[in-house]
Formats: C-alpha cells, sequence, structure tokens
C-alpha cells in the first residue's frame, strides 16, 4: 500500500492499493450481497483503504453508508475512488471538503461521444496544445467528479458537468468554478490513468 499522497499537500491522511479481486463476503453490507463481484471488491477494499487512512488519522476505522456514498466518521472529511486496478481513499481533519477520482483515460471515440456533456467550447479551447484531447476530456471529467465530491455535503441537488466550469489549466493544477466558488484540483496524468483531488479549506 502507498500511504504518500502524490500531491505532497499537507493535512491529508492517503492509502492507495491495487484491486485483486479477493472478496470476503461477510464483510459486505446486505445491499451488495447480491452487487457483482466487481462491485463487491471495489467497495471492500475502497473501505479497507479508507480504514488505514483513518487510522494514520487517530480516528476510528468505521466508515458508515448511506446509499452508495461513504459516512464518515465525526470529525473528517473523506473521499474514496477506484480504477479498474488501483483503489484509493484519502481522510483529513483539516479541511471541510474532499474529493478523489481516478479514471481511466478514455479512447478517442469515446472522447468524441461525450464531449459536449462535460465541456463547453470555451472550455475545449483551454487543452494544450501537447495534450491529446482524450486525456484532456478525462482530466476534466474526473476533475468535476473530485469536485462533486468535495461539495457534495453542501449541495442540495447534484449539478451537471456543464455547470462546473474551466477556469485555467496549468501543469498540475486546474482552476474551476461552480456558482460562487472557485476551488483547485491537483491532478497527476499518466499514459494509463489520471487522478485528481480537490480540497475545500
Amino acid at each position: 500500500m502507498i500511504t504518500e499522497n502524490p500531491f505532497g499537500l499537507p493535512g491529508l491522511h492517503w492509502c492507495e492499493g491495487r484491486l485483486d479481486g479477493a472478496i470476503d463476503r461477510d464483510q459486505l453490507p446486505q445491499a451488495l450481497r447480491k452487487a457483482v463481484s466487481k462491485r463487491q471488491s471495489e467497495y471492500l477494499a475502497g473501505r479497507q483503504c479508507a480504514a488505514h487512512a483513518l487510522r494514520a488519522a487517530g480516528l476510528s476505522e468505521t466508515v458508515g453508508m448511506q446509499g452508495r456514498a461513504p459516512v464518515w466518521p465525526a470529525g473528517c472529511v473523506g473521499s474514496i475512488s477506484h480504477s479498474d486496478a488501483r483503489v484509493l481513499a484519502v481522510v483529513s481533519r483539516s479541511h471541510s471538503g474532499l474529493g478523489v477520482d481516478i479514471e481511466p483515460l478514455m479512447t478517442p471515440a469515446q472522447a468524441t461521444d461525450i464531449q459536449v456533456l462535460i465541456v463547453t467550447e470555451a472550455e475545449a479551447a483551454l487543452r494544450p496544445a501537447a495534450m491529446a484531447f482524450e486525456s484532456f476530456l478525462t482530466l476534466i471529467f474526473s476533475a468535476k467528479e473530485s469536485l462533486y465530491k468535495a461539495l457534495s455535503a453542501q449541495l442540495p441537488q447534484m449539478p451537471t458537468f456543464l455547470d462546473v466550469t474551466l477556469l485555467a489549466l496549468t501543469e498540475n493544477t486546474l482552476t474551476l468554478r461552480l456558482g460562487d466558488q472557485i476551488l483547485t484540483a491537483h491532478y497527476a496524468l499518466t499514459a494509463k490513468d489520471v487522478l485528481t483531488l480537490v480540497c475545500v479549506d
């Protein structure tokens, strides 16, 4: 397991591991007993990473469940995400919101099919010339997902991707606006996937 957060940010307790498909069904909540094995494996791996992160923060390792969303112990905020092979959880006692997301890179065809749902023409114009469009769109998709997670506790309803506006993009951060809130999303982009993180102070 990896416990050092890749962004070097203070106040975060991080735990990342690999999905191996092993399932102890006795640990599953009743609502997931009939779910497909992949969903069960993702749930258990995510909760295991969350338990490690909570332990590092000196908190109870129990994460509740409301619908599909985790319920964190009092005194902290957290977020969980997983891709086909990676799973991670991040916890903080010093932020008011956290959102983390990991996404495998879209194919060019996938990016073309859904781009109108994710970005406006003005946002698309901010893509660096050296960044492939499918990488750019996966990045924006992931960053907006992280923002939603970070702000979910204070949002009366889930916004659409087009409700969030990309204002700027640098080598390792994005600036996003939702309503009157402007937040920074940190990111790490590889040839296989993208990882994004939004912290709310």
